[in-house]
């Protein structure tokens, strides 16, 4: 691993495509083409056999926190295994994002069984059509109807100012801080205002 100055975060993008776990595991897949077109020799990749996030999550130092992006493919067997690696990471989900590149959805009730830190995102502009995180949660509360919108907004709040380690700074009511209030009337956001 290459050293570098960091605030001890790193974002990876994972298990966002079904070709992501057959690269891992078998070493075939789109990935195969994709790095064939890209002009990058892959003979020293040799395939772990298990999951990307069991091939790579040992790699990183502990006192590095990870942001997991998009999930989509993620096992429960992956959740488990990052529980017992002791390293400190949160869950990202994209949902517009997820739904425009594969038209699926990590599956939320897994995650929530297993007890794992979730924070929402959008991505970028490359994979949707907007930058909202209400309209994350709108695409959510249709896909889930059984998780309550106080689920969804602590995942947007303060869950996502933990997983940016601003936490003391934003994410919730208390003095000192300065949170983003959203005044969401009626199931719709229709206001909003920093303080």
């Amino acid at each position: 691993m290459v050293a570098h100055n960091s605030n001890g975060l790193l974002s990876i993008h994972n298990q966002e495509t079904e070709d992501e776990t057959l690269w891992f595991t078998q070493k075939t897949g789109g990935f195969v083409d994709m790095f064939k077109g890209m002009g990058l020799n892959t003979d020293s990749f040799i395939a772990s056999g298990k999951s990307s996030l069991q091939t790579y999550l040992s790699k990183f130092p502990i006192d590095i926190q990870l942001l997991l992006v998009h999930n989509v493919f993620t096992m429960e067997e992956d959740i488990v295994f990052s529980k017992q690696s002791k390293q400190p990471l949160f869950w990202c989900f994209c949902p517009n994002a997820n739904y425009f590149i594969s038209r699926l959805l990590p599956d939320l009730p897994m995650f929530l069984k297993a007890g794992a830190d979730i924070v929402l995102g959008t991505d970028s502009l490359a994979s949707n059509r907007q930058l909202s995180i209400w309209e994350e949660i709108q695409t959510l509360q249709k896909a889930f109807p059984e998780i309550q919108l106080q689920q969804f907004l602590q995942w947007a709040t303060i869950n996502g100012a933990k997983a940016l380690k601003i936490d003391t700074q934003y994410g919730s009511f208390e003095k000192g801080k300065r949170p983003g209030v959203v005044n969401i009337k009626d199931g719709n956001a229709n206001h909003f205002a920093l303080i």
